[in-house]
């Protein structure tokens, strides 16, 4: 019986069993552990604002221990403040509730000297983000806004693999007033991993959400970010693809194939969001296409190896400069293809910025970095507060 497969020891199984089925019992043996422990853990999450049926809103909260962990509701209306817990060192923060949210702009007007922040794929990293964002001055000690007249824009992929990205879409929709409030602005391009999990896709979810879904009684994850709450219908006015003056920004990258289809910035994006709607059917083109290998979200033709191995050519310089042409930038800034540090490709025209959050195995330090762009000006923005003029290939 499996229960009795937990008393054994991974080397007494070993010396017991056909290597087939030692395999499958030692996977279950260590699943049935990790599930133990993880519900002897805390498990925090929320608030997930939803419409409730007389039309109003209910702010819903997880908290607690293991299998004591409980529900916390209340009522909630725009304009009152709903708080979102601490996570780690970093200090709980209260986010004032706004209307729906109306469809992100193609097209952002700044200045050449503009001071303008990139990151990429925060992947539910909250605790190396929110220090990454602290030592370079985008935010302060309490979360808030710093960077004044600034803006910071997040290439996507939020959501999947880390513990908390709950709190970090909670972080960005702050953010995203009090950055409008000083003059700035704070600009999320869709990532695949967010269209995957608002299209049910939870491939790469992390194994705390579905425990959050069964505690707060719907039957799948997706339905707390669905149309009818309010982070939910705030994702899906976001942009694909946009312009943040001199700069292309986006996940995954245009493709030639893209350019040649003649798709402008804003029948992209309404193609990209439509494709998330309850009511969406099954795509067709151009929006398969959009949705697919050489759309915005997913493709990965700017890097020769990960090209070759997703099956298709590696971009041409050509493509590059057809590219900026067609969307009147000089820069196209993407994530989505992970790299060791802020890269500068065909010469600087593409510039890399996923760095992917983590911590040294060794010192345990936190990794990850952004593009500041200051007065022209490229750099390396690290998670320790340092920065380095960013190299151009």
């Amino acid at each position: 019986m499996l229960c009795r497969a937990k008393t054994y020891s991974p080397m007494t199984l070993k010396t017991l069993l056909p290597s087939a089925l030692r395999v499958v019992l030692l996977t279950l043996a260590w699943l049935l552990l990790g599930m133990s422990l993880s519900r002897a853990e805390s498990l925090q999450d929320g608030p997930y604002v939803i419409r409730a049926a007389d039309g109003g809103w209910t702010s819903r909260w997880v908290e607690g221990e293991g299998e004591s962990a409980r529900v916390r509701d209340k009522a909630v209306k725009v304009g009152e403040a709903v708080t979102v817990s601490n996570v780690g060192a970093f200090p709980s923060f209260d986010v004032k509730l706004r209307g729906p949210a109306k469809p992100a702009t193609d097209e952002i007007n700044v200045g050449p000297r503009a001071r303008l922040f990139v990151m990429a794929d925060t992947h539910g990293e909250f605790e190396i983000a929110a220090q990454l964002l602290q030592r370079q001055g985008v935010i302060d000690e309490r979360l808030r806004w710093a960077f004044g007249k600034g803006h910071l824009a997040v290439l996507g992929d939020v959501f999947d693999r880390g513990p908390n990205h709950t709190e970090l879409l909670w972080l960005l929709y702050k953010l995203e007033a009090e950055a409008a409030r000083a003059g700035g602005g704070v600009h999320l391009a869709l990532g695949n991993h967010e269209t995957m999990v608002l299209n049910g896709d939870l491939r790469y979810l992390n194994p705390k959400y579905p425990r959050v879904a069964e505690l707060l009684g719907v039957e799948r994850y997706p339905s707390l970010w669905n149309e009818q709450t309010l982070l939910g219908q705030w994702l899906r006015t976001k942009a694909a693809v946009f312009r943040l003056g001199d700069y292309l920004c986006l996940h995954g990258g245009v493709s030639r194939e893209l350019v040649d289809r003649g798709l402008p910035l804003s029948e992209i994006n309404q193609r990209v969001r439509a494709a998330l709607t309850e009511q969406a059917t099954a795509p067709v083109e151009p929006t398969q296409f959009l949705m697919g290998p050489y759309g915005p979200l997913w493709y990965r033709g700017y890097f020769e190896t990960a090209a070759r191995q997703a099956g298709m050519q590696a971009a041409a310089p050509a493509d590059i400069e057809l590219i900026r042409q067609r969307f009147g930038v000089q820069t196209i800034l993407v994530g989505h293809t992970s790299v060791p540090a802020i890269t500068s490709l065909y010469e600087g025209r593409v510039i890399a910025v996923q760095v992917y959050p983590h911590r040294d195995q060794q010192t345990h330090a936190p990794v990850m970095e952004g593009l500041l762009i200051d007065k022209g000006q490229l750099f390396r923005a690290r998670v320790d507060g340092s920065t380095e003029l960013l190299p151009r290939s």
